[in-house]
C-alpha cells in the first residue's frame, strides 16, 4: 500500500512531463525561453527518470525487490534520493513564494500553479523514496546496518583513506561557496549569477551547503580506522543522502554548461566559475559514493564470515 501512494504522489508530475512531449502547452503561460529541443529532451529525459523511480518503488516494497542484485536496487536509489532530498527543503519555499507572488518559477513562463503542484509531488516523492528504502535497507541488510567496528575500514585502506580526504575537502570547498551564494548575493552576482535570486534559490544554495557538510561528516566517520560507537547505518545516512543531492545538484548545470560550451542551445546558469563548482559537487559526490560502497561491499561481506575468521 505504501509503495502504491508514492506512486500516486508521482503522477501528476509524470502526467504533466506526458502532455508536454507531447506538444501541449498546459501549464505555460507565455513561451518558453529554453530553445525547443533542449525543452523536449529535457521532459523526455526526466519522465523517463519517473518511470524508473515508480519501478524502484515498487521493488522496494514487493518481495520481488528482495531477489534483485544489490547494484541495481542501490545505484537508482541513491540518484533518486539525491535528485529529490533538496525538494523537501525547497517545495515549501516555492508553495509559499508562488503564494504570495514573491517570485516566479522557472524562467517566468509557467503559470502560478505549476511549480507548487512539481514541488509539492518532488516533496512527497522524496519522503517517500527514502523512507520506502529505509524499510527495505533494514530488512535486506540488518546485520550490515547494525554493525559497529573494523568492517568500516573494510576494502583497500590506502586508497580509501587519500580518496575520502580529497572528497572531504572538495565538499568543504562547495560547502564554503553555496554558502557564500546562500547568503550574499552580491557574491553570488561576482561568480556570474543574476542578482535578482529569490528566497528559493538562496534556500537551495544553504541546502546545498549542509548535504555537502553532511556528506564529508558521514564519509570520514565511514573510514575511521578503530571500533566505532554508533552503528554503520548512522554514517551511512549521512553520507548516502549528502553525497547524492550534492552529485545530483551538480550534473545538470555542468550538462547545460557543456552543450552551451558546444553550441547545443543550452544555457548554463553563470559561467565558468559556477560550472567549476557544480562539477566540483558531482565529483565528490561520485568519490563519497565509490569509497562508500567499497565500504559496504567489505562489512557486508565480514559479516558473512563464521565467528573467528
Amino acid at each position: 500500500m505504501v509503495g502504491y501512494l508514492v506512486v500516486a504522489a508521482m503522477l501528476p508530475y509524470l502526467l504533466l512531463k506526458a502532455a508536454w512531449i507531447t506538444g501541449s502547452t498546459i501549464g505555460f503561460a507565455t513561451e518558453s525561453s529554453v530553445d525547443p529541443r533542449v525543452l523536449l529532451g529535457g521532459n523526455i529525459a526526466t519522465a523517463g527518470m519517473e518511470l524508473v523511480a515508480i519501478v524502484v518503488v515498487l521493488a522496494f516494497t514487493h518481495d520481488w525487490g528482495m531477489r534483485l542484485p544489490a547494484w541495481s536496487v542501490l545505484l537508482p536509489a541513491w540518484v533518486g534520493t539525491g535528485l529529490l532530498a533538496p525538494f523537501v527543503v525547497a517545495g515549501p519555499l516555492v508553495v509559499v513564494s508562488v503564494a504570495t507572488e514573491a517570485s516566479p518559477v522557472g524562467d517566468g513562463s509557467f503559470e502560478p500553479w505549476v511549480g507548487p503542484v512539481v514541488y509539492s509531488s518532488f516533496g512527497a516523492q522524496a519522503v517517500g523514496i527514502i523512507v520506502t528504502f529505509a524499510l527495505y535497507a533494514w530488512a535486506r541488510w540488518p546485520r550490515v546496518l547494525r554493525s559497529r567496528g573494523r568492517g568500516r575500514s573494510a576494502g583497500p585502506r590506502p586508497v580509501l583513506a587519500p580518496a575520502a580526504w580529497v572528497a572531504a575537502v572538495l565538499l568543504g570547498v562547495v560547502a564554503a561557496v553555496r554558502l557564500l551564494w546562500g547568503v550574499d548575493p552580491a557574491a553570488a552576482a561576482s561568480f556570474g549569477l543574476t542578482d535578482a535570486r529569490g528566497a528559493t534559490e538562496r534556500a537551495v544554495d544553504v541546502g546545498a551547503a549542509a548535504f555537502a557538510l553532511m556528506a564529508a561528516a558521514g564519509l570520514l566517520m565511514l573510514v575511521r580506522r578503530g571500533r566505532a560507537r554508533t552503528p554503520l547505518w548512522v554514517p551511512l545516512t549521512l553520507a548516502w543522502v549528502g553525497s547524492g543531492a550534492t552529485w545530483a545538484g551538480g550534473w545538470w548545470p555542468v550538462l547545460l554548461w557543456i552543450g552551451e560550451v558546444a553550441g547545443a542551445g543550452t544555457s548554463s546558469p553563470g559561467g565558468g566559475l559556477v560550472a567549476g563548482v557544480h562539477l566540483g559537487q558531482v565529483i565528490a559526490g561520485l568519490l563519497v559514493a565509490t569509497v562508500g560502497a567499497l565500504v559496504l561491499a567489505g562489512q557486508d561481506a565480514e559479516t558473512r564470515l563464521p565467528a573467528g575468521q
